[in-house]
């Protein structure tokens, strides 16, 4: 299991830190989340052979995204985000490298916790979506191929930043 921080292996990162201020009721009830226990979340540029980007679409969130998530027990950051991706998106990939990481850190003024998206460059096995999206309280209604990113774009800074690193090699 192999969970080396990218940003010590890689000089060429996007990087960027996030900093979230809650209530203190909201920070116990974060840092209990499986994005602050296991201190890790992938997520992929998966682009196909005409470099549109694999997005998913969460209904509650009312966006869509790069397809990814929380580590599980005993995965490596490459293992977690195959996984993600077939999941999310039904769509067997082969990650290629990391080209992002993102510190979120979650505060209530006196105590803070962090969480580190990494975010990998994938290459699609097939194009073809899977029609069972996402895990059971997931709200993944949608994955589609997309040429340029849509407006409704969760983490977009990100997203954007990701999705122009691996065009570039396409």
């Amino acid at each position: 299991m192999d969970r080396t921080d990218p940003r010590t292996t890689y000089d060429d990162l996007y990087e960027a830190k996030q900093r979230h201020e809650v209530e203190p009721e909201r920070f116990d009830e974060l840092v209990d989340g499986e994005p602050f226990t296991t201190g890790w979340v992938t997520v992929a540029s998966v682009l196909d052979g005409e470099g549109r980007i694999l997005l998913i679409y969460d209904e509650d969130d009312g966006s869509w995204m790069l397809p990814g998530g929380t580590l599980q027990h005993g995965e490596s950051l490459t293992e977690s985000v195959v996984r993600e991706v077939g999941e999310e998106a039904g769509v067997d990939i082969v990650p290629e490298r990391p080209h992002s990481a993102i510190e979120s850190v979650c505060t209530d003024g006196e105590r803070s916790a962090a969480f580190t998206v990494v975010g990998f460059e994938a290459t699609p096995v097939s194009t073809t979506v899977g029609s069972d999206l996402g895990v059971e309280d997931e709200s993944i209604t949608d994955a589609a191929w997309f040429s340029e990113l849509p407006e409704a774009l969760f983490a977009r800074d990100h997203a954007e930043a990701l999705f122009e690193r691996t065009r570039s090699r396409v």
